[in-house]
This record gives structure tokens, C-alpha cells and sequence, in this order.
């Protein structure tokens, strides 16, 4: 076999300490996200882009992905290291 067989435990993932600018940077992201998602400009714009789909629904697409980003940074970032930490010990003591 070319490959080796993955590991029965996954690493731990080193843990990046929640700082106060982080914070400050992950609230002014949701605070900006919620004001692009009121898209109150396109509502009178019935041209659609390329063609087939209207400019409002274009930017709420955008702003869904931007979104998305947001949640991926707030995973890495803000997750309570402590809550992963009693999961896998409460796992632990399962088996």
C-alpha cells in the first residue's frame, strides 16, 4: 500500500488565544456583514447581470460568501477551546 493508514486520534489543533483586537475585528465584521446585507440601493435596479439573474440577488450571493468567511474566521479564532477540550474527555471515558 502507498499510503499509511491516518492515526486512531486526530492532533490536537494548536490553540490561537482569542485577543482583544481579534474580538474587536470579528464584531466590527458582523456589525459590516449586517449592514451590506440590507441591500436597500438595489431594490429599484431591474437590470439583471450577465443577462439572467437581478443585481439584488447577485449581492446576497456575494454577501453569503462573505458570510461564510466570517463563520470560518470565527471558528478558528473564537472557538472555546475548553468545550473541545470536556468532549473529548467525556469521549474518552465513554469507550
Amino acid at each position: 500500500m502507498l499510503t499509511s493508514p491516518p492515526p486512531l486520534e486526530r492532533p490536537p489543533r494548536p490553540t490561537r488565544p482569542l485577543t482583544r483586537r481579534r474580538a474587536w475585528l470579528l464584531a466590527l465584521m458582523v456589525l459590516v456583514i449586517l449592514a451590506l446585507r440590507h441591500d436597500f440601493w438595489n431594490w429599484t435596479s431591474p437590470q439583471p447581470l450577465l443577462g439572467f439573474l437581478p443585481v439584488g440577488l447577485w449581492w446576497q450571493a456575494g454577501v453569503s460568501i462573505l458570510a461564510c468567511v466570517m463563520m470560518g474566521l470565527m471558528v478558528r479564532w473564537a472557538w472555546p477551546q475548553h468545550l473541545e477540550e470536556d468532549a473529548m474527555e467525556a469521549q474518552g471515558k465513554k469507550r
